[in-house]
This record gives C-alpha cells, sequence and structure tokens, in this order.
C-alpha cells in the first residue's frame, strides 16, 4: 500500500532537499536556505555550494543529518556561509549535529562519525574578487548598509538585489572555481551528554542541572539569576557575558 504524500513526508522530512543535492540543484537550494536566512546573498551561497560539495564527496554518500549525530558538519564561522551549510546538511545547532569552531573562517569539514576520514571545504581566499566581477556594485552597498549603516531603505533594497543578483550568479560557476576541499581527520566532540533539568529557585525555571551555579550561596540558581558569566554566540563570535545587557568580556 502506498503511503500518501503527507505519510510519506513524515517518515522522510528532508527526502525534497536530499533529491536537491543529489541533482546538484543549487537554486532550489539557495531557496530553501533564504526561507530562513531571510534574504539572498553571496555568504550563503558559497555555504550552499561548500554544502553540496563536501557531502558529494563524503565516503558511502551520507548526504543529510537525520539529527541522531551520524553525520557532523564543523563550520567555522558565524556568518551567512553558516546557514547554507545547516539547510543543506541538516546539522544544526539544535540537533547537536553542528559544531562551531570560532575562527572566523568560510570552511566547514563534513564527517561521519566512526570515519577517520572527513572532508573539508573552504572558500578560495579571492572569492571577494570574484565577486566584485560578478556584481560590481554589491561590496559598495554592503559597506553603505551593512558595514556603516547609513543607507537609507532604498539603499537596503538596492543591496538586497544585488546580493540576490550576486547569490544566483555565484551558484553558475563550477564548485573548483570557487572552493577547494581536501580529506582531513575530523576532531569531533562527543556526543552530546543527556542531562537532567532542575528548577531554578529565582526563577522557577526549568535550567540543564550542568548549567546552575554549582556551588556557594548561589548554588542551584540559573546563572542569570544569580549574575555570574555565561558564553553567549553572537556576531562577535563566542564571547562571556556577566548577565543580559552587561559587556561582553574576551574569551580566554
Amino acid at each position: 500500500m502506498e503511503l500518501s504524500e503527507m505519510e510519506f513526508q513524515k517518515q522522510h522530512p528532508r527526502m525534497e532537499i536530499i533529491q536537491a543535492i543529489n541533482n546538484q540543484d543549487l537554486v532550489w537550494c539557495l531557496n530553501k536556505t533564504a526561507e530562513i536566512h531571510g534574504h539572498f546573498c553571496p555568504g550563503s551561497a558559497m555555504g550552499v555550494m561548500a554544502a553540496v560539495y563536501g557531502l558529494g564527496q563524503l565516503e558511502n554518500g551520507i548526504l543529510h543529518s537525520d539529527g541522531m549525530e551520524n553525520l557532523m558538519a564543523v563550520v567555522e564561522i558565524n556568518a551567512c556561509f553558516a546557514d547554507g551549510v545547516q539547510v543543506v546538511s541538516g546539522c544544526t545547532l539544535g540537533n547537536n549535529a553542528l559544531v562551531y569552531r570560532d575562527l572566523g573562517r568560510h570552511a566547514v569539514t563534513f564527517a561521519i562519525r566512526g570515519k577517520e576520514s572527513g572532508v573539508r571545504v573552504r572558500v578560495r581566499p579571492d572569492f571577494r574578487s570574484c565577486i566584485e566581477k560578478l556584481v560590481p556594485e554589491f561590496y559598495t552597498l554592503m559597506k553603505e548598509v551593512i558595514v556603516d549603516r547609513e543607507g537609507d531603505p532604498e539603499a537596503e533594497k538596492a543591496f538586497k538585489k544585488k546580493g540576490r543578483e550576486a547569490a544566483f550568479a555565484l551558484i553558475q560557476l563550477p564548485f573548483e572555481e570557487l572552493l577547494i576541499s581536501e580529506n582531513v581527520v575530523p576532531d569531533l566532540p562527543e556526543y552530546a551528554p543527556i542531562t537532567e533539568s532542575v528548577v531554578c529557585p529565582g526563577c522557577g525555571e526549568q535550567v540543564m542541572a550542568t548549567k546552575v551555579v554549582p556551588e556557594g550561596k548561589q548554588a542551584g540558581f540559573c546563572r542569570s539569576c544569580a549574575g555570574t558569566e555565561f558564553r553567549q554566540v553572537e556576531g562577535q563570535g563566542i564571547v562571556v557575558r556577566r548577565q543580559s545587557g552587561s559587556e561582553a568580556l574576551p574569551m580566554e
């Protein structure tokens, strides 16, 4: 008996994107990425390309994450590139298959647990000149709208338009013209631990037991109620904050 379309989707939630990877349908993957990224841009396009390219070189041809930490992605930048990687691979922060390594490089390593070799894909260092050649206006508008934060609504509209043009122009290029891949020995963390939850006596919310203050007068309180340091991933990378709204401290 054939499954209904809805039942098939329930059992194979990423089938469409797996087919797109198999077919190297970068347009489909880029459109899907824009659904979470919010717009089209060269960075997310390069993330899409790196993911499709890298996954296709993996041993056994595992093309996606099923959320069980079998396929892992180690991404080295918290920028647009990372969204393309997450959408295509299915490795995300929430399913613990995405590792964010705060190195500031447009690169990602794909690896399968138990395998000694993985694939690292990086963007060629001259990628900016490639974008400038394809869409000369993009970086001028990016400086005005994103870097200097001085663009008016018309400039922002123009920036998004040129970003879209650049993204779709990039995915027409051969992978090797923009990317470099190499086999590597992956350095992966252990499986994510399953920890019990406790209730913070301050806010009354459930908190992972490993995240409360371990000792002292504030033992058992969440870090927010205790006002102690915690780590946060943001535009600057991984920073340490003392409490909401306080100045970020550099990571040691």
